[in-house]
């Protein structure tokens, strides 16, 4: 089946596999396709990737209401980073209200957060205002945040600059993590894995795996 709007009207069931858009990441989740059977799926995922120069894909499957990678013999592996957040209606009109002081981004995990402007007493006991992020999921909203709750990572810093240098998205892990071909660094805000594969391989095993 051809997604991506399949799933407003066909939610994803379990043992479905989908061939998911892991790089560059959206608000929500991209599908581009979905099957329940895995070679068809595996097939598509690698096609997908041979015909994007600057978008990556990978397969999941759903298994208890999430999303996880796929092992070598298309079993649940462990549970995939990347998710298909539903990001509550109020907070996507907010996002789109210019009249209104906030907007949401996203973790580097793919996790949605809501940038909000609130007020809280100083040490003098005066109101001020200050940029704190707040969940916006339809299932977890209106909670104040410093951490991602998805990955851990630090979402406000003391340093405008973001440190990228240990930073590896968990879709390449698997493939990339002691191979001497990886690069990891970015250039225009894009990262570039290795000059073989510039997105990454999507599976467990890279066939261009150098110790």
């Amino acid at each position: 089946m051809n997604a991506p709007d399949s799933e407003q009207y066909h939610p994803y069931q379990q043992g479905e596999y989908l061939v998911i858009c892991t790089y560059p990441r959206g608000k929500s989740l991209r599908c581009e396709y979905r099957s329940f059977d895995y070679h068809t799926a595996r097939s598509k995922r690698d096609l997908e990737n041979l015909a994007h120069d600057y978008s990556s894909f990978g397969l999941r499957i759903f298994h208890q209401g999430k999303l996880y990678h796929v092992t070598d013999s298309g079993k649940p592996g462990k549970i995939s980073k990347q998710q298909d957040w539903k990001i509550h209606p109020d907070y996507k009109a907010a996002h789109y209200d210019r009249n209104t002081d906030g907007e949401i981004e996203i973790c580097e995990c793919s996790y949605p957060y809501f940038w909000a402007l609130v007020l809280y007493l100083n040490l003098d006991n005066e109101a001020s205002e200050k940029w704190q992020p707040v969940t916006c999921l339809v299932d977890d909203s209106d909670r104040e945040i410093d951490n991602c709750p998805n990955c851990g990572s630090r979402l406000i810093e003391d340093d405008v600059e973001e440190d990228y240098d240990d930073f590896e998205p968990d879709y390449l892990l698997a493939a990339c993590n002691g191979c001497s071909n990886y690069h990891g660094e970015f250039y225009n805000g894009n990262l570039l894995i290795c000059a073989i594969h510039p997105h990454g391989f999507d599976n467990e095993s890279c066939p261009d795996f150098a110790s």
